[in-house]
């Protein structure tokens, strides 16, 4: 494709995930915002105010029509990502949608087949990938420093932090599930892109709602609406085994009785392991030297995952590179997600 000076991008959705896309294309020069839609004119606007937006919509279906844009990126609630982005495709738009990449896998198949259809580049917003200490470790096992990986650890768990009670986070209809499809899907994304993706061959998934009916748990963040409902797990576990004898554990809570917050990857090879802490931003190396067990625990350098995302994205755009988060990848994920809440439902393991 031939280079642009700016692509002009349009958004869908004006919540506070937005807000964290809109830093991100800031420091992205080639690029620039000129629209953003949201039902709630009063978000819309305060959105195009605050990061000098042209255009405002409260149709996204409008803005397509109407905005002069390139590429749209996605941030509405789960049940619309599906609807949105094939949408946006069939107006000739390529595509940044953010996790979960669907509802379901089946959802997830038809935005697949439209971006192929269409010839547009359809990318999942997993920013974490992007993370330096998540590089450096992709780099290891890349070298073998880790030798063959057996199992993996992995979770985040909160200890208040169920989102805005009664919203659509928790009400399956609009979110699909509670914990696993909102935070649980960054860390299933991440650990198993680490890990090349391996064939499963069975799941055991439990799941768990103690605080959510009885509000409590509740975040800082966003507001009790009465009028909603509370329809969705505060808590899964996850068991996945795959063909190359790898096994995995998962832990996604909102709330639970815990010290403190924790997102954390594990990592369990033959020649080394590595313990991922995301919160405190460092990680560490287990290994032996000249026969000693050791750990070298190392801080990164930070740096701005979200922009490195965008980037990476209107690279793809431009024909420079291929997309790191690939939506064929976030089907195997969404496959992995509605396994687990088949078994839970089921009380059995679901075999594939």
């Amino acid at each position: 494709m031939t280079n642009r000076r700016k692509w002009k991008i349009g958004i869908i959705g004006a919540g506070g995930i937005t807000e964290a896309h809109l830093e991100a294309i800031k420091e992205e020069p080639r690029a620039e915002v000129v629209a953003i839609a949201d039902i709630s004119a009063e978000m819309a606007s305060y959105r195009a105010k605050r990061h000098d937006i042209p255009q405002v919509f409260t149709e996204y279906e409008m803005m397509l029509q109407e905005s002069d844009t390139d590429a749209i990126i996605v941030c509405v609630p789960n049940y619309l990502h599906a609807e949105a982005t094939k949408s946006a495709i069939a107006a000739g738009k390529h595509l940044l949608c953010e996790k979960p990449m669907a509802m379901n896998a089946q959802e997830a198949k038809e935005m697949i087949e439209a971006a192929k259809k269409a010839d547009k580049i359809l990318m999942v917003a997993q920013n974490n990938r992007f993370r330096s200490d998540s590089l450096q470790v992709k780099t290891w096992l890349k070298e073998g420093m880790l030798g063959n990986i057996y199992h993996a650890k992995t979770g985040w768990v909160r200890r208040n932090g169920i989102p805005g009670w009664g919203s659509w986070f928790t009400q399956k209809e609009s979110a699909g599930g509670g914990p696993l499809i909102d935070i649980g899907v960054h860390m299933l994304d991440l650990t198993l892109w680490l890990l090349d993706h391996p064939k499963p061959v069975s799941v055991l998934g439990q799941t768990y709602a103690q605080f959510g009916p009885h509000k409590r748990g509740l975040s800082e963040w966003g507001r009790i609406d009465d009028n909603g409902k509370f329809d969705v797990e505060d808590m899964a576990v996850a068991m996945i085994t795959f063909e190359n004898g790898l096994s995995l554990t998962l832990d996604a809570s909102w709330a639970s009785h815990i010290a403190e917050e924790n997102v954390f990857l594990q990592l369990y090879g033959q020649e080394g392991g590595a313990s991922l802490r995301l919160l405190d931003n460092q990680f560490t190396l287990y290994h032996e030297w000249n026969g000693v067990t050791a750990a070298t625990e190392i801080t990164p350098k930070p740096q701005k995952e979200r922009v490195l995302l965008f980037s990476n994205f209107i690279d793809a755009i431009e024909g420079k590179a291929e997309v790191l988060c690939t939506p064929e990848q976030a089907l195997y994920i969404n496959r992995l997600i509605e396994a687990i809440y088949a078994s839970a439902q089921k009380g059995e393991a679901v075999r594939f």
